[in-house]
């Protein structure tokens, strides 16, 4: 009989998976950063995927959406004051319109 997790946050899968189970942390990590520094206005936002030097946010409104396309460059000032983002010159806002 095989051994059940029951605490993911150790489980550290192999291959590809084991990849996303990185990006994510990391990801979650950032996005935990960005907290501290995001206005509320752009407090929905959130980092989910980076791309050389383009970071691509997501959020489930579009009034938000729009803004932030609008006003780059405070989105770019934020992430200058993380150091590891430090390189992204370019921002991307998508909307996911999915129902939780």
């Amino acid at each position: 009989m095989s051994k059940k997790i029951t605490n993911l946050a150790n489980f550290t899968p192999k291959g590809a998976l084991g990849q996303l189970f990185t990006q994510a942390r990391a990801l979650n990590e950032l996005n935990a950063q960005l907290a501290n520094y995001l206005p509320d206005t752009f407090k929905s936002l959130s980092l989910c995927a980076i791309n050389g030097n383009t970071a691509t946010f997501v959020t489930n409104n579009q009034a938000l959406a729009f803004r932030a396309q609008k006003q780059p460059a405070v989105l770019l000032d934020i992430l200058q004051q993380i150091e590891s983002l430090t390189e992204i010159n370019k921002i991307v806002v998508k909307v996911d319109l999915k129902e939780n």
